[in-house]
């Protein structure tokens, strides 16, 4: 399929510039924005897009005529915003990749996911069961070692597996949800599902020399930007026959519910020290993402990011000189095919994962 790009710029009026009795710059147009999409044209959908805008507002220098030598500014656009490369993006550390996003994605909308992983909680349920001895024999111990072993058998045994029996009272729910996409999944365009895996935000201050020709101003700019990362999934049955026969959905359902099966993902998540890669990698995810209790299989996945910037700065006033406020914008969104595969990352971690480290520290050393 061909593809098709078309653009736009807008312009405004430059003003007037003026030195030794001459104008150096007498009217005319600067940029004030610009707006371009690149795309794909013929049937189908769901095809790779990019749209991208730019727009700046403000900047406005205005500077009386006082003497032959003096430079004189009337309604004139400082010559920063000449240039729309000025005002970037700010880049967000923790914004996954198109292929982790998709691997994201595919693990969330997977047919076969599971609501409680039953076949994880009975293989760990060994290990929770030494943790209860192991904390009855330590109920007078305060020391801190004590305290971060207590903090490790809370965060990766009591409590997941209390989530687990808490969301066992929707389980009936569940099912009939799975059921609703079972049948979505048989019908003549397959189960097609957009999930959010991401939304982030960046600050940053920039230095920028907003005018040199004839006076020097210059200025920080506070920007942010806000990132919002979307997947969309289309899965196709792989066993018609299969799903259609009778009572056949409602038995898979409370199969992937349940996660009724022993499979590299039920291992995963049973190993030891697993948990802990997967903060560096989306191994678990992709795992899940392959699973086949329902026969199922991803036919595309495309990853949609929405990331916009702002940049501000409040002008400046000396008495003799005005320019005006600077709002800066600049917007894109993107849609890009994609696949599943393992990757890793650096992680950024949160308060909660800071003190499961800080207590393998302190239980080890």
């Amino acid at each position: 399929m061909p593809g098709r790009n078309r653009q736009r710029t807008y312009q405004r009026a430059k003003g007037i510039f003026r030195r030794f009795g001459i104008n150096w710059v007498n009217g005319g147009f600067t940029f004030g924005g610009f707006g371009h999409c690149d795309d794909v044209v013929g049937s189908g959908d769901n095809a790779p897009f990019l749209m991208t805008r730019c727009d700046f507002s403000g900047g406005v220098i205005d500077k009386p005529d006082t003497g032959f030598f003096n430079a004189s500014f009337f309604s004139y656009v400082a010559d920063l915003l000449d240039n729309s490369n000025e005002f970037p993006h700010i880049g967000i550390a923790e914004s996954p990749n198109n292929v982790a996003a998709a691997t994201a994605g595919a693990a969330s909308t997977n047919p076969s996911r599971p609501y409680v992983d039953i076949p994880v909680n009975i293989l760990e349920l060994a290990d929770i069961s030494r943790a209860f001895q192991v904390q009855g024999r330590g109920l007078f111990d305060t020391s801190l070692r004590s305290n971060a072993q207590a903090n490790l058998r809370y965060q990766y045994g009591i409590r997941p597996l209390v989530s687990d029996l808490t969301k066992l009272i929707h389980f009936s729910d569940q099912v009939d949800r799975r059921v609703r996409e079972m049948e979505r999944l048989v019908s003549s365009h397959g189960l097609r599902r957009t999930t959010g895996v991401f939304s982030g935000s960046a600050n940053a201050t920039i230095s920028r020399t907003i005018q040199s020709d004839g006076i020097l101003v210059t200025g920080d700019f506070s920007g942010v930007t806000t990132q919002d990362v979307r997947v969309h999934c289309r899965w196709l049955p792989t066993d018609v026959p299969a799903l259609r026969a009778p009572g056949a959905m409602r038995s898979l359902a409370r199969r992937a519910v349940l996660g009724l099966t022993l499979d590299q993902s039920t291992l995963w998540e049973a190993m030891p020290w697993s948990w802990l890669i997967d903060w560096c990698s989306n191994v678990g995810q992709f795992f899940k993402a392959n699973r086949n209790i329902v026969p199922a299989v991803l036919s595309d996945v495309s990853v949609m990011r929405h990331t916009r910037t702002e940049y501000t700065w409040g002008g400046f006033n000396d008495g003799d000189t005005n320019v005006s406020s600077i709002h800066a914008v600049r917007e894109s969104k993107e849609r890009a095919t994609s696949f599943i595969a393992p990757t890793a990352q650096i992680p950024f971690l949160n308060g909660v994962q800071m003190g499961i480290l800080a207590s393998l520290a302190i239980t080890r050393s």
